[in-house]
């Protein structure tokens, strides 16, 4: 008999609350705002949830929209017109993207395709950019890569530096927004990365485990010490939604950290990712770790979640976590006793009503959460600090 993907059961459920909305946001709400922070452009928006029917019809409406950016982009080049055609490039790119995350199905033809339109468009924004943003591919265990971008700051000398870690709906080419990116704006080097499970690593078959992606983030740290642009004393872990987790696996693996922050909570258990929320989530991470049996993948998550608060008190790095207190993902019950199992220096700022994609309070908190940054690594926590702030009325 066939076997039919993980919870699929309840698909009729993800298409018709689709029908019911004229964007994501009733999936995910406040999604709207975290996409335009990440470079999104309404216009491309609109015209792909217009288009959308139900969850399978996602993937074509992005690459649609994809290939309507990228030949403006070439008409816009034929022109001379660099600065237009590089905008539309990386339109192109985050819609390519979108199109082929939403395919978790391992060698399927489309999915390559696809995930070729976004590097072809994406390669091509870097290049008229002048090449101050570079890929580099780095061998962490037995042959396999992690793939990271790399923007040091214009300014001179030894700067701090942020590895920016994307969520498992991320790639790291919408990670990097060479328009609105606020770590760059305050003298950073940035560098984002595909970690095993994600984007080009999961195109490569590198597939995500209980381990692999700190030991992947160490190999990208050696190769930021290694730059004399980059203060190794002031390297900061940004991660967002997973990689809120994952960051604090890299933090406390690689003692070279100094500061940890995580976005989008994912610091609790996993049973309502997996097992409540939309099916997507369970769909995407049973790819991502490669795992096609549902038992297999209960029990993968059920050690997962065993090893996690002594992965937790581990953290020595000065640490921030922002959330919402409405994350459907990681309530605040989740998120106090996360908290209190760190040791380290540490700070909490918990927005009221905000859900997981924390849109409705994104162009505020990034600049706040950079500024944030920014200040740790210059000047660090006191010794026993353990500040919880719940942020009323933020919109």
């Amino acid at each position: 008999m066939r076997r039919q993907p993980s919870r699929a059961s309840q698909n009729w459920i993800f298409d018709n609350f689709l029908s019911l909305s004229d964007n994501e946001d009733i999936l995910h709400p406040g999604i709207l705002g975290t996409r335009y922070e990440r470079g999104f452009r309404h216009m491309d928006l609109q015209a792909v949830y217009s288009r959308v029917t139900g969850r399978r019809s996602f993937p074509r409406a992005w690459a649609r929209q994809a290939a309507v950016q990228e030949k403006k982009a070439i008409n816009a080049l034929a022109s001379s017109h660099e600065v237009t055609a590089c905008q539309h490039f990386q339109r192109a790119a985050l819609c390519f993207g979108r199109a082929q995350h939403l395919i978790p199905v391992d060698g399927s033809l489309k999915k390559k395709e696809y995930y070729a339109g976004m590097r072809r468009c994406f390669d091509e924004m870097c290049g008229l950019l002048g090449g101050r943003i570079t890929k580099t591919d780095l061998e962490f265990e037995d042959g396999k890569k992690t793939h990271v971008l790399y923007w040091p700051s214009p300014e001179k000398g030894s700067r701090p530096t942020v590895l920016v870690i994307p969520g498992m709906d991320m790639i790291k080419e919408d990670g990097l927004n060479p328009w609105n990116n606020y770590f760059h704006t305050r003298g950073m080097n940035v560098c984002v990365m595909d970690g095993p499970g994600q984007g080009e690593c999961n195109i490569n078959q590198v597939w995500v485990d209980h381990e692999n992606y700190a030991r992947a983030a160490s190999r990208v740290i050696d190769f930021l010490c290694d730059r004399e642009e980059v203060d190794s004393s002031k390297i900061c872990v940004f991660g967002m939604s997973m990689g809120s987790r994952w960051g604090v696996e890299i933090g406390a693996h690689d003692e070279r950290v100094n500061t940890v922050i995580g976005q989008m909570a994912n610091v609790g258990p996993s049973d309502i990712i997996f097992n409540q929320a939309q099916p997507n989530f369970r769909r995407i991470y049973m790819y991502m770790s490669n795992i096609q049996d549902d038992d297999a993948f209960d029990a993968f998550i059920e050690e997962r979640d065993e090893i996690w608060p002594g992965i937790a008190a581990k953290l020595k790095a000065n640490y921030l976590l922002v959330a919402g207190d409405m994350d459907e993902l990681c309530p605040p019950e989740d998120i106090e006793t996360f908290m209190n199992t760190l040791t380290c220096r540490k700070e909490l700022w918990l927005y009221e009503g905000i859900f997981h994609p924390m849109g409705e309070v994104a162009a505020d908190m990034y600049p706040a959460l950079a500024d944030w940054m920014s200040d740790t690594l210059m000047n660090g926590l006191p010794a026993g600090h353990d500040k919880r702030t719940i942020i009323e009325n933020a919109i």
